[in-house]
């Protein structure tokens, strides 16, 4: 049987450049070959994408073998979603120049925006993925939420090996679980046996509850899926922020309480590395940056610190 596949061909708008890898192993990449898997209406999806030098971007999604878990739709139905889904989180279609002309020549972000115009917050293919990664982040190490988004993926989620065409070691793959995997078969204490806290293992499993009965429809206002994500307990501005960005592919909203903002900010105004502003001090300083503030935010924190400009105020 041959497999279901589909593909498509784009042409961004403005500069453009593939995501690389991730560490946590959900993207990984092999010679030219950006390459993950998703799990989208019960089936395992391989998602494959290359950039050729005219800048011309081909996405591909391909079903893999035919023993689709319980519930799983229409082959081709998923196929298609697979494809739209990687489609955003590639961010293709996004055009940065309008960003780029209004802010090219900015004192604090342009040396980023010249040398890398490019850079956009990463996305995730789903709201819920982007949930899961942000809960693990809050108030930990990134290297110790990359390892809890990995147990989670590997324990819960979709593992493949995929070998290239042209030869090569296969390469693992894995897929953290969707948000109807967690609902109906991960319990919290799952969650918490791959590291996560049990008030987030709390909040995670009921923002998978939400969104795998529809009562938060991802494909809906995005307005109104942050207000809802927001009612849970767990999930404040910081996580709404990063979902915004990475799962709904919003650029208005900047994760104002990141501490390497709050960081930078501090170090800006006194010149101590070590200083740090109120998260409502970052938000006036984004302010002139709107409706870009998360793409301001992206370069801002590409910059090392110690490049950063420091304005020392003037004693009175």
């Amino acid at each position: 049987m041959t497999p279901v596949e589909v593909r498509t061909e784009i042409l961004p708008s403005g500069p453009y450049r593939l995501p690389g890898p991730l560490p946590d192993g959900t993207l990984r990449r092999r010679g030219d070959v950006l390459v993950r898997l998703l799990r989208v209406d019960g089936h395992d999806v391989l998602l494959r994408a290359a950039r050729a030098r005219d800048g011309r971007v081909t996405l591909g999604a391909r079903l893999l073998g035919d023993d689709a878990g319980a519930g799983a739709r229409d082959p081709r139905r998923a196929a298609s979603e697979a494809l739209r889904r990687w489609r955003f989180a590639l961010a293709v279609d996004q055009d940065l120049r309008p960003f780029l002309a209004a802010h090219r020549d900015d004192p604090l972000i342009g040396p980023s925006l010249r040398a890398h115009p490019w850079r956009r917050p990463h996305r995730r293919p789903s709201v819920f993925e982007a949930v899961l990664c942000a809960v693990c982040e809050q108030l930990i190490a990134y290297e110790d939420a990359v390892a809890i988004t990995r147990r989670i993926a590997h324990r819960h989620g979709a593992s493949t090996r995929w070998a290239p065409a042209g030869g090569g070691d296969p390469l693992a793959l894995t897929a953290p679980p969707d948000a109807a995997t967690v609902a109906g078969r991960t319990a919290p204490a799952h969650l918490e046996a791959c590291g996560l806290a049990p008030s987030r293992a709390a909040a995670l499993h009921r923002a998978a509850r939400e969104l795998a009965s529809g009562r938060i429809d991802e494909a809906g206002d995005p307005d109104r899926v942050l207000l809802r994500l927001g009612r849970i307990p767990g999930i404040g501005s910081w996580t709404l922020a990063l979902v915004a960005a990475q799962g709904l592919g919003r650029v208005d909203r900047p994760p104002s309480g990141d501490l390497n903002l709050r960081k930078a900010l501090g170090r800006i105004r006194t010149g101590d590395p070590r200083a740090r502003v109120p998260e409502d001090d970052v938000d006036a300083w984004l302010a002139p940056y709107a409706p870009w503030g998360a793409l301001a935010a992206a370069h801002l924190m590409a910059r090392r610190p110690d490049t950063l400009p420091v304005t020392v105020p003037t004693a009175a």
